[in-house]
């Protein structure tokens, strides 16, 4: 068992004792650039759809190629992050195949050139959040883990933020292409910081990162489990059944709702519609960060872990649970006072997943995290695919609220039935 150091050690600077920090902020720019431009192609739908005449289905079909292969690609890449000792250029040149991408997609002139860059895109982004929960995992003591995890996924939702409005500026100024080439060209910039501030153990002398790793440590670190004993344990069938339960609702928010939104409300496709998203997904940031805070909070006041996370985790329920009231709601207040809240509940739901997952087996965190992203993206990407079908012409998202809550729910008794002290490492 490797041991934890106290957080003041002598002969380490401030930055070494903090290094953990400086790396948390390469991990949340990353995901940051991987969730802007996945966003790109649900943000510029009208237009595009406009373009290439598409219908509901259609759109759904683009909407869903992405989650196909990024579930898919999640079957493989836990076992090879698992096992590579650089991840330092490994991650960086996803990130540039990604942004590649981003562009081809941007230079699409059918509808089958784009969906398949919506194909490439999923596999290279597939190793983003295995490899940014194995890293936490690594450097995080178990206590600051929901807030790291939180603090790295908001990385997404700011990215959510920003991207409707940019795709909306250019898609009514110029082209929808532009900000598809915007978004590619920006990765090379991330190399910078990353390469800077990560550092392999081996290459670098004992710092403040190296003895917080609870899941084995580094990459160097023999396994005590097999891979058997991930699927065998009843924790890692309960961190999957919770992504069943709450990532559908996550990717209907960041790929459906600017359609929802158009068609619920008959708004334009315009700068005030980007506004409408600006607050709604900016909630959700907040969820994750005063979620991970709370646990926190609890667990510095003698809490224990398991319960300050079961505790936030009702809350964030009865956040997103409130999505039934739509089906009622009549005027745009209401629907951007319960889509905030439900948005809001999802990111401390989220959070909270991602410090589950590094508890799950020791030394397979970055294949625990993969292979639950597999089976909740299967799900999803059937979902959100199904959504299109849904709807059909009459654009009526009734049906896919109550779908979301009662999948809510499901996730919500996971929690209180599968998740106990004993089936969790938590350390």
């Amino acid at each position: 068992m490797s041991q934890k150091l106290n957080p003041v050690q002598d002969g380490t600077s401030w930055y070494e004792r903090n290094q953990r920090w400086f790396v948390l902020g390469t991990l949340f720019l990353a995901t940051f650039l991987s969730y802007f431009d996945r966003q790109m192609l649900g943000a510029a739908m009208t237009p595009i759809g406009e373009e290439f005449q598409l219908t509901n289905a259609m759109k759904g079909n683009l909407l869903a190629a992405f989650l196909w292969t990024y579930a898919g690609a999640h079957l493989f890449v836990g076992l090879v992050l698992d096992r590579i000792r650089n991840i330092r250029w490994f991650f960086p040149a996803m990130v540039l195949g990604w942004s590649a991408t981003t562009v081809c997609a941007g230079l699409a002139t059918t509808y089958h050139q784009l969906l398949w860059t919506r194909y490439l895109l999923g596999i290279w982004e597939s190793v983003n959040f295995p490899i940014c929960i194995m890293l936490i995992a690594r450097i995080f003591p178990a206590r600051e883990r929901s807030l790291a995890s939180g603090i790295f996924a908001s990385g997404a939702f700011i990215a959510t933020l920003i991207a409707p409005k940019v795709v909306i500026y250019f898609s009514t100024h110029s082209d929808w292409r532009h900000s598809f080439f915007l978004a590619g060209l920006v990765g090379g910039v991330w190399l910078v910081p990353w390469l800077l501030i990560y550092r392999p153990p081996a290459r670098r002398e004992r710092t403040a990162l190296e003895p917080l790793a609870s899941d084995g440590g580094s990459a160097l670190t023999p396994r005590s489990d097999t891979l058997l004993s991930v699927v065998c344990a009843p924790a890692f069938w309960a961190v999957a059944l919770i992504g069943i339960g709450i990532i559908p609702s996550l990717y209907f928010s960041t790929q459906w709702l600017p359609t929802c939104l158009e068609k619920s409300l008959h708004l334009t496709y315009d700068q005030k519609l980007g506004n409408y998203l600006l607050a709604i997904y900016l909630m959700q940031d907040a969820g994750l960060w005063i979620g991970g805070a709370a646990v926190l909070w609890l667990a510095r006041r003698g809490v224990t872990i398991l319960t300050a996370r079961k505790a936030v985790i009702v809350v964030g329920y009865l956040m997103m649970i409130s999505i039934v009231l739509l089906t009622r709601a009549q005027t745009t207040l209401a629907y951007l006072a319960v889509f905030c809240c439900f948005t809001f509940g999802i990111g401390i739901f989220l959070g909270n997943q991602h410090a589950f997952k590094q508890d799950v087996v020791k030394g397979h965190v970055a294949t625990v995290a993969a292979w639950v992203g597999f089976i909740e993206m299967m799900f999803t990407a059937f979902v959100v695919q199904r959504v299109g079908k849904i709807i059909g012409t009459q654009a009526d998202f009734g049906p896919v609220y109550l779908v979301l809550a009662g999948l809510t729910t499901l996730a919500l008794l996971v929690v209180f039935i599968l998740l106990r002290p004993r089936w969790l490492r938590i350390e």
